[in-house]
């Protein structure tokens, strides 16, 4: 299995990383939601977890991008923010073909596992 982290925050994109590492599962972080974006297209990832609010370029920008180049729905993302949505926000995101869940910072690193390992389509309710 191969993850994605993209974070504008280092400190949680090691921390998951590291979680991530200590249960075997290969990941590539990306500080830069551009750099993101880039591996994303070159790339083949079981697995994205996505940071919705990233200053310039926003995780939702990524998620516009690839569904503007119809590559969003070859994806799995998860989104995770510490920013308030309203529940329609994140029920249209969830609508997207390619986005399986959504989870809040501080994130869950149980939940996320579960999600992460889950081969079924899975939706998790904001927090």
């Amino acid at each position: 299995m191969k993850v994605l982290i993209v974070d504008d925050k280092q400190d949680i994109t090691c921390m998951l990383s590291e979680f991530l590492k200590a249960k075997g599962i290969e990941n590539i972080v990306a500080n830069d939601p551009i750099v993101g974006l880039d591996l994303i297209k070159k790339e083949n990832f079981d697995v994205i977890l996505l940071d919705i609010s990233m200053p310039e370029f926003s995780g939702i920008d990524i998620i516009h991008t690839l569904e503007r180049e119809r590559r969003l729905k070859d994806q799995k993302i998860i989104i995770f923010s510490a920013v308030a949505f309203t529940d329609m926000e994140i029920q249209n995101l969830l609508h997207k073909d390619g986005v399986w869940g959504c989870l809040k910072k501080p994130i869950d690193l149980g939940r996320l596992y579960a999600a992460i390992t889950n081969k079924e389509f899975l939706i998790l309710p904001k927090n």
